[in-house]
């Protein structure tokens, strides 16, 4: 991969992370909302949550909510973002808007790891000119300054899944050919810890890291595969710990809960193999996606430490009836890394591009050109704008002590993102088989509004019609049964979304209009 690197000669490493630093930055500033149900609401709604007192949607087992069975995921990354809240919350950060750009801004930091890494993994196997490309790559792929900065699980994985394979390696070159030395470098053992945390955030990668172990084995014998399995072992116990204090002293719930409702719900998302052909059509755009896949295929067997427990993963989503996208994000590193490698030494033995040196600097400059417009996009867009602005708007308010999400012209919904309205009251939701009349005639007296306990719905102050099908109708409606109602606001999608709904419509444009009921 031929780049104009002459920039790099000096310092490269911390010149690559201070620019993707800054494209990251622009992300933090511009791109604010989430953009997909799992870096949303199985994140920071419960941690934001929890941070206050609250336990949004009982994820917690109370007398109350008599919860019999755990949520199918770890609760160790939301558990981290709870604390992250109560700091923010301890010196004086309480508007929800800010406390997310915040978090996309330590989640832009840490990030940064991820390109370290595969630079310093680059260079160790291969040399800096490959290093400098597979973590300009890291950089700089149009996803990811977008994706990095989100809740997503996948990317908060990769550092301390690709800092136990540096260490591994490191621990490998200085124990050399004595199989039992590798037992003695510290770093093999902070490899073992590190990649047992990996899994404690995504249980996913649990086959990868058994994969590595059993080729430790093969490679250095049975003490250390029993000494990196038992290591891994306890520090995803102790990431687990939680459950313990939340079941009843059962160790392991939330990922038996995992496999029972995978067991149960995998073919209810269904999805073609070919999804995840967006990993060198998507996530990596062409020509260079297929350069990387070539490489991988070319040096896989050398580097089988890294490669082999990154293809099974792979391979397993393939066939796992379950099948989206980001799924296999974590071994986007991995295949940056053995794919720059592996590309660039064929070059240099083909004796078709060493005549064609042109084709090929043409070839990367349409990757530049496609990636950089896909990276402006995807750095500056605000996804879900509709729902994130409605909710804040609510806060900003000072007074709303609940709403109702009015959808009487339709059947289906939306889910709205409490965080950003900074109230945790179950909320009403009203759709076209909602007997609105009876639902308003239940409403409580107005001296019960404060009593949460005794009324875990208060009566809404604030009505939002979704959509503006049959407004006026279902605004007069409304009217007749609760007096004072205003209009407020009217808030609409941003331009992205509205791109990716003439891209396809089942992306939905969504207009909210916001009316307030005078204070009783």
């Amino acid at each position: 991969m031929r780049l104009p690197l002459g920039y790099f000669d000096t310092n490269p490493l911390i010149k690559i992370i201070l620019l993707a630093l800054a494209v990251r930055l622009v992300a933090v500033f511009c791109a604010p909302g989430y953009m997909m149900h799992d870096d949303h609401f199985l994140t920071v709604e419960p941690a934001s949550s929890w941070a206050v007192g609250q336990n949004f949607n009982d994820w917690i087992p109370t007398a109350e909510n008599k919860r019999m069975s755990p949520e199918p995921i770890s609760f160790f990354y939301p558990g981290a973002l709870m604390g992250v809240f109560k700091v923010m919350h301890s010196i004086g950060i309480h508007d929800p808007y800010d406390q997310m750009t915040v978090m996309r801004f330590l989640h832009a930091l840490y990030s940064l790891l991820t390109v370290w890494l595969v630079f310093k993994i680059t260079e160790k196997w291969s040399n800096r000119n490959n290093a400098i490309q597979a973590a300009l790559l890291m950089a700089f792929l149009a996803i990811l300054p977008n994706f990095s900065v989100r809740n997503l699980v996948e990317l908060v994985c990769m550092p301390p899944l690709m800092a136990g394979y540096w260490w591994l390696i490191v621990a490998h070159e200085r124990a050399g050919n004595q199989k039992t030395e590798l037992l003695y470098q510290s770093r093999f053992w902070m490899a073992s810890a590190i990649m047992g945390l990996a899994v404690g955030i995504r249980f996913q990668l649990g086959l990868a890291i058994a994969l590595t172990g059993v080729i430790l084995f093969f490679q250095n014998g049975w003490r250390t595969f029993l000494a990196f399995g038992v290591t891994s072992f306890f520090v995803f116990f102790c990431t687990q710990l939680d459950d313990m204090l939340l079941w009843g002293g059962k160790p392991f719930q939330h990922l038996f809960g995992y496999f029972a409702y995978n067991k149960e719900h995998a073919l209810h998302y269904p999805g073609s193999p070919f999804t995840y052909l967006s990993f060198i059509f998507l996530f990596v755009l062409p020509p260079v996606s297929l350069f990387l896949l070539r490489g991988y295929i070319v040096v896989w067997r050398r580097y089988i430490l890294l490669s082999l427990p990154m293809l099974a993963f792979i391979v397993f989503h393939l066939f796992y009836p379950n099948r989206q996208e980001r799924f296999i994000l974590p071994a986007l590193p991995a295949f940056i890394i053995l794919g720059v490698i592996g590309w660039n030494l064929f070059v240099q033995k083909s004796a078709y591009w060493t005549k064609h040196p042109a084709l090929l600097k043409r070839l990367y400059i349409v990757f530049i050109v496609l990636n950089s417009l896909g990276l402006i996009v995807l750095a500056t867009t605000f996804s879900k704008q509709a729902r994130v602005l409605s909710m804040n708007y609510l806060y900003e308010q000072g007074d709303c002590r609940n709403y109702v999400l009015e959808f009487t012209h339709q059947e289906g919904g939306a889910m709205m993102p409490q965080h950003y309205a900074g109230i945790w009251t179950k909320f009403y939701y009203w759709n076209n088989k909602t007997n609105v009349e009876q639902v308003i005639a239940k409403f409580p007296e107005t001296e019960m509004l404060f009593n949460a306990r005794a009324m875990p719905k208060p009566v809404p102050n604030y009505y939002l019609f979704y959509d503006g099908a049959n407004l006026s109708d279902r605004v007069q409606r409304v009217s007749e049964l609760v007096d004072g109602l205003t209009y407020c606001t009217t808030i609409e999608s941003g331009w992205f979304d509205k791109l990716l709904h003439s891209l396809n419509d089942k992306n939905t444009i969504e207009k909210i209009h916001i009316y307030r009921v005078a204070q009783p």
